[in-house]
């Protein structure tokens, strides 16, 4: 009886069920270990809040951090959080902002296959560069943050609405324009930099694979389908606010050529803690694209680094894992595969040496994004810190205005800083989170400030009373976080926060503790 062979196809759909397999319980074990929300959240945790508070009607302002910042983010992830928080009839929506994005980022696996299936128009290869976006490090780690209820869900239906779009653009489907012009829509209202990925990314297809005056009529009709339905909500904050915070919004891309230099240290895209294998797959297979002058791959990698910077690097591993899925699939494969149907000697030895690199090449991949999910799970607020936190809500005036020193430069990847205001309604004067929608230019100074504000960790006293004025000299408490996970959004194995500052600050006549504990300090001024 003839052996019968696995086919492309089927080959196809089980790469394709691996990597979802694989992929979520990559994105969901970090969430269970850490037993909170991973690193940020802390802002989206109190809009829900002040959405289920005032029934589901839009309030003026969020409560968050008490700086009246406006109510004007794209609201459909919180309403979203606020409702599963209803029916699961929780009393603060926790549960829902430290498990929900990293099942919304489980969802983006299967819908990043669609989308490269229409754009690469090849079932096996769509897959395995299924699997390689799977399992980037990247991938898993910023989608399913507690922030990640917003990102996933803009990434989510940002890759389904590309795919859609491209279908009407390059393809000419008309059937495809409502699904286009709803899904578009649904971006809009989840996230702020989705809609200006799919808007670039969109032109970038009509340029490349149609520039007919139909298929321009056709994104027209897109884009004014996308304006009707978007429009109540857009409205609404023009009516209440003004543009002012949707133009401060727009002017934090970080437009700049160090941004965009960035792309060239492909760890800073993927993540990877030891080799940055993934990386080198993606890269060799762009070199592929390009010598085989098929340049819409590596220019929807541009594209992305070009049109919005700031989170270029992780929108840029979709482009980057279809490449890779090219390279294995065209090169990799294909060699090995010569190479086992040659029997010479010589191939023999390489087809050892083959064999033992795979077998250690897939426990490899896995291993790593166990472990990074390990490290992953570290980087919340630890239960000792949140017990601080409880206590400054217990004891402390609620007008009181608080430094939270933490020695982490990266206002984005400061849990301590962001989660403070949310559990204790307290101010935290160096708390980034927020300042998008106030400080429009200033925003890059605001960054600045507080990555040297957290400088003083190292630097002392006469530091922090300095950098201080660029905040509120007269501060009421200071906060010291004694074990941050992170530092420039890198894990670290403990906090360089030295006893230099904290030394100097029992010895002051000007300052007073009033909270010790393992995870935090806090003086009274």
């Amino acid at each position: 009886m003839k052996k019968q062979e696995l086919s492309a196809g089927d080959a196809g759909i089980l790469i394709l069920f691996t990597a979802t397999i694989f992929g979520t319980l990559f994105r969901l074990l970090p969430v269970w270990m850490a037993g909170f929300p991973i690193n940020d959240g802390g802002m989206f945790y109190t809009m829900i809040q002040d959405l289920r508070s005032n029934q589901y009607i839009p309030p003026l302002y969020t409560t968050y951090n008490n700086l009246n910042i406006p109510f004007v983010y794209p609201p459909l992830g919180f309403y979203l959080g606020a409702v599963v928080s209803d029916l699961l009839n929780l009393s603060t929506p926790l549960i829902v902002i430290q498990w929900l994005p990293a099942i919304l980022n489980a969802l983006c696996i299967p819908v990043f296959y669609l989308l490269a299936k229409e754009v690469m128009g090849d079932k096996l290869q769509s897959a395995i560069s299924t699997l390689v976006f799977s399992l980037i490090p990247h991938m898993t780690a910023w989608f399913s943050m507690g922030g990640g209820l917003t990102r996933a869900l803009g990434a989510f239906f940002m890759l389904l609405a590309l795919t859609h779009i491209h279908r009407v653009l390059a393809k000419e489907s008309k059937k495809d324009i409502w699904g286009a012009i709803i899904i578009s829509s649904l971006t809009i209202l989840s996230h702020t930099e989705a809609p200006i990925y799919t808007i670039a990314i969109a032109i970038y297809i009509w340029l490349m694979k149609s520039r007919s005056l139909k298929g321009l009529l056709h994104g027209l009709l897109i884009a004014i389908g996308v304006l009707v339905l978007t429009s109540p909500w857009y409205g609404w904050i023009i009516y209440q606010h003004g543009f002012a915070p949707l133009i401060s919004a727009s002017q934090t891309g970080f437009h700049s050529i160090g941004s965009i230099l960035n792309l060239i240290n492909i760890d800073f895209v993927t993540r990877e803690t030891y080799l940055d294998l993934l990386g080198v797959l993606s890269i060799l297979g762009m070199a592929i694209l390009v010598v085989k002058r098929n340049f819409f791959i590596p220019g929807m990698l541009l594209v992305i680094y070009f049109s919005q910077p700031r989170s270029a690097h992780t929108i840029g591993n979709i482009p980057l894992a279809m490449a890779a899925g090219i390279f294995i699939s065209e090169i990799l494969i294909p060699a090995i595969t010569k190479i086992q149907e040659s029997g010479n000697k010589q191939n023999s030895k390489i087809r050892l040496g083959l064999a033992s690199f795979l077998i250690l090449l897939i426990p490899y991949l896995m291993s790593n994004s166990i472990y990074y999910g390990l490290r992953l799970s570290e980087m919340r607020v630890s239960k000792g810190g949140r017990n601080a936190m409880q206590w400054i809500a217990n004891n402390t005036p609620k007008d009181s205005e608080f430094l939270v020193i933490t020695g982490e430069p990266s206002g984005f990847c400061d849990s301590t800083s962001e989660w403070f205001p949310a559990l204790t309604n307290r101010q935290s004067l160096a708390t980034l989170q927020g300042n998008e929608w106030l400080q429009g230019k200033n925003f890059r100074e605001v960054v600045g400030n507080i990555q040297n504000l957290q400088g003083c960790s190292k630097k002392g006293l006469e530091c922090l009373i300095q950098e201080a004025d660029h905040f509120n000299p007269n501060f009421d408490y200071l906060y010291i976080a004694l074990n941050t996970p992170t530092t420039n959004c890198n894990l670290t194995d403990a906090s360089d926060l030295t006893r230099g500052l904290i030394l100097e600050l029992e010895k002051s006549t000007q300052f007073q503790a009033v909270y010790r504990s393992d995870d935090a300090l806090i003086f009274s001024k």
